[in-house]
């Protein structure tokens, strides 16, 4: 719900900005340096996302100082993969690896519970973990670098549930749509 009020937001404020551009009504905005409301939109969601990670870890009391006001720790930033970092020690946000190559990826968009399953037979890396749908459909993997941080934080017991956030996106340069995948990954 929390992702879906995020996304909602964001969509409203650029058709916002970006509709007074083209209509030309920005002549009260044009005293305002532009980067302020980009500053805004980034605060905005940096805040959303802060809310996700408390709603998704657990963090009542968190988020209750978020909602009202009052939050005095460190804020999510976006990092150059999309995922966005953790303000939580037990929480760590991981891109899925090599969901672009998976098929019917498209039912997957939004917050999906997801399993994580070694894969030990893999040919490329026997210490492989999958992310599995809760319907079987393998959606990718943990990213190699990875895989001995889950396993730890995981004490090895698998499968290790979590949840999944799997978006999909227009390439600037191409036009082609492709997807990117991130797992809240807490330790047990």
């Amino acid at each position: 719900m929390l992702i879906l009020i995020f996304f909602v937001l964001l969509v409203v404020a650029l058709v916002v900005i970006i509709s007074a551009k083209d209509n030309g009504t920005t002549e009260h905005m044009k005293t305002e340096p532009e980067v302020d409301i980009v500053a805004d939109l980034e605060k905005e969601c940096a805040r959303i996302e802060a809310l996700i990670q408390a709603a998704e870890t657990g963090h009542d009391d968190v988020h209750q100082q978020i909602e009202d006001g009052t939050y005095k720790g460190p804020w999510p930033e976006q990092r150059n993969d999309g995922a966005w970092t953790s303000i939580f020690d037990d929480l760590r946000i991981l891109a899925i690896a090599g969901i672009n190559h998976r098929q019917g990826i498209s039912h997957y968009k939004g917050r999906n519970t997801v399993a994580l399953v070694p894969e030990p037979q893999n040919e490329f890396d026997p210490n492989a973990i999958k992310v599995i749908a809760e319907d079987g459909h393998h959606l990718g993997y943990i990213q190699r670098h990875q895989t001995e941080m889950v396993r730890a934080w995981a004490h090895d017991k698998f499968p290790k549930y979590c949840i999944a956030r799997i978006e999909e996106h227009d390439d600037e340069d191409d036009g082609h749509r492709f997807f990117t995948g991130y797992l809240y990954f807490v330790r047990t």
